[in-house]
C-alpha cells in the first residue's frame, strides 16, 4: 500500500519544448475531438489536442502537465522527463511503460506512449498511475482528471450545500447508489454536522491508492471538532465506499 501526501499548492509550470527520443508509434486517430477537463480547467484544443486510441486518450503531456501545475524538464543524457510538484516527483524514461514517484515507487501504466511531431503523448493510465483521479467517459467524449484534494474538495463542497442529488450523479458507482440513496445520504451528512457544528472546510487530505481504487482520507474541520471522511474510488473515479469517523465530543 503506497501513500502519496498531496496539497492543494502546487509549483509553476516551466515547460520545455520536444521532448527528444524514440519510441514504438501507432496510428493517429482521425475521431471526434475529445474535451478534456484537469482540475476542473478545459485544456485548449489545437494542434496537440487529446484523440482516443483504443480504449484509453491519449493526452499531450505538456500542455496537460502545465493545466495540473507540474514543473517539468526534461534530461536528454538519460532520456528522462521529470514532473516535479510540491510533495511529489514523476520521472519516465521514454521507452519505458512506467513511471518512478520520489525517486523509489515504481508504478506501471497501461498503453504506449506516443511521438507524434515530437510532441509526447501519454495514456490516460499513466496520470491514474501518478495517482491522480481519473475517468474516461467514452460516450460523452469527456476525459476528467483531477489531483486527490481537488476531488476531496468538490465532494465536501457538494455535502455541505445540501447537493446530495449532485453528489450521487456525479460520483457514485452504480453499487454505492444501491446501497446508500440521496435520503440515507443526506441523513449521513445531519448526523455530522448535529455533532459536530458548522462546517468550516477541509484541513488536510491524504490519498491511498492500491490496485484498481484509490482511498481519499480527509480531515474535515467543523465548528465544535474535527472529523474524518474516508472514500474509496473505482478505476472510473467513482466512489464505491464512504466512511465517517466523528471522535466522542
Amino acid at each position: 500500500m503506497n501513500k502519496i501526501a498531496v496539497v492543494v499548492v502546487l509549483s509553476v509550470l516551466l515547460l520545455v519544448n520536444g521532448f527528444g527520443g524514440t519510441t514504438s508509434s501507432t496510428a493517429w486517430a482521425d475521431a471526434s475531438e475529445v474535451k478534456v477537463v484537469l482540475n476542473g480547467q478545459v485544456l485548449k484544443s489545437d494542434q496537440y489536442s487529446a484523440y482516443p486510441n483504443g480504449s484509453t486518450v491519449m493526452l499531450p503531456l505538456r500542455e496537460a502537465s502545465s493545466v495540473l501545475k507540474y514543473q517539468t524538464t526534461y534530461q536528454k543524457s538519460t532520456d528522462t522527463i521529470t514532473l516535479s510538484g510540491v510533495k511529489q516527483k514523476i520521472e519516465y524514461k521514454v521507452g519505458n511503460d512506467y513511471i518512478t514517484i520520489n525517486d523509489k515507487e515504481k508504478r506501471d501504466f497501461k498503453d504506449n506512449v506516443v511521438f507524434r511531431k515530437e510532441h509526447l503523448y501519454v495514456p490516460l493510465s499513466f496520470f491514474t498511475s501518478a495517482g491522480l483521479v481519473t475517468s474516461y467517459n467514452a460516450e460523452a467524449n469527456l476525459v476528467e482528471v483531477y489531483a486527490p484534494e481537488v476531488t476531496a474538495s468538490v465532494i465536501a463542497g457538494l455535502l455541505s450545500t445540501g447537493q446530495f442529488q449532485e453528489l450521487e450523479n456525479r460520483f457514485f458507482s452504480d453499487e454505492m447508489k444501491r446501497s446508500l440513496s440521496t435520503t440515507g445520504l443526506q441523513k449521513y451528512w445531519a448526523d455530522f454536522t448535529a455533532r459536530a457544528g458548522t462546517y468550516h472546510g477541509i484541513k488536510s487530505t491524504e490519498s491511498i491508492q492500491k490496485e484498481d481504487q484509490m482511498s481519499i482520507q480527509c480531515l474535515l474541520g467543523f465548528a465544535v471538532t474535527d472529523a474524518s471522511l474516508e472514500f474509496v474510488l473505482n478505476k472510473s473515479g467513482k466512489i464505491v465506499e464512504l466512511k465517517g469517523n466523528l471522535p466522542s465530543i
